[in-house]
């Protein structure tokens, strides 16, 4: 269902920064970048890029949490929730906390950040495509084709980038962001961008 994707290189400050996006330990790629800014101090597209990972990672005991996933699976539980007179604003609030989580919201836009953004889309999309309850249905009974497959995962993309912000006034705010993750898709998975299109359609 994926499409090809690159080999690390054995040198991970060749063809930097490509190389630092290859490594998919979060705690390595920190390594890396201070050692890299040690040597190239001046370097503000990497400063940028470290600030950024500061945003999106974190460590507690020995595991790793990325934080752009968390915020994706806040804003995702929100899809069955009843938006009321009473709770409007704290649910507000609790999507704005995700989406500044994210670096949507209170975040300068910059090629560092869309990496970044390409980054996350591309390491949770596999994590959905080579997921089996993700590939199944009733329970986890039923598998689903590539097609189904991607036809879900285009509805959470959907979801999450615009249905659930859109509760909210803030479609405008997620678009930058949702042009990026539907892009990876179009490109990542095989025939992403058929698709994409096919979601759309129906």
């Amino acid at each position: 269902m994926l499409a090809k994707t690159g080999t690390q290189p054995k040198d991970i400050f060749e063809n930097w920064p490509e190389s630092y996006y290859e490594e998919e330990s979060l705690t390595k790629r920190k390594e890396y970048l201070e050692a890299y800014l040690k040597d190239h101090p001046s370097s503000e597209s990497d400063q940028r890029r470290l600030n950024i990972l500061n945003q999106r990672f974190s460590v507690k005991g020995k595991q790793e949490i990325d934080q752009f996933i968390r915020a994706w699976m806040m804003i995702k539980i929100c899809e069955n929730d009843r938006i009321s007179f009473l709770n409007r604003k704290s649910k507000e609030k609790e999507l704005r906390e995700n989406l500044r989580q994210l670096c949507i919201l209170d975040h300068e836009k910059n090629e560092e950040l869309i990496r970044e953004w390409r980054d996350f889309a591309r390491k949770y999309l596999i994590i959905c495509c080579e997921s089996h309850s993700y590939r199944t249905a009733a329970f986890g009974l039923i598998p689903m084709n590539d097609e189904k497959t991607a036809m879900r995962i285009a509805r959470e993309v959907d979801l999450v980038t615009r249905i659930i912000p859109s509760r909210f006034g803030l479609e405008e705010e997620c678009s930058s962001f949702r042009e990026t993750v539907i892009d990876v898709y179009c490109s990542l998975l095989e025939n992403g961008k058929e698709y994409w299109q096919s979601y759309l359609e129906n």
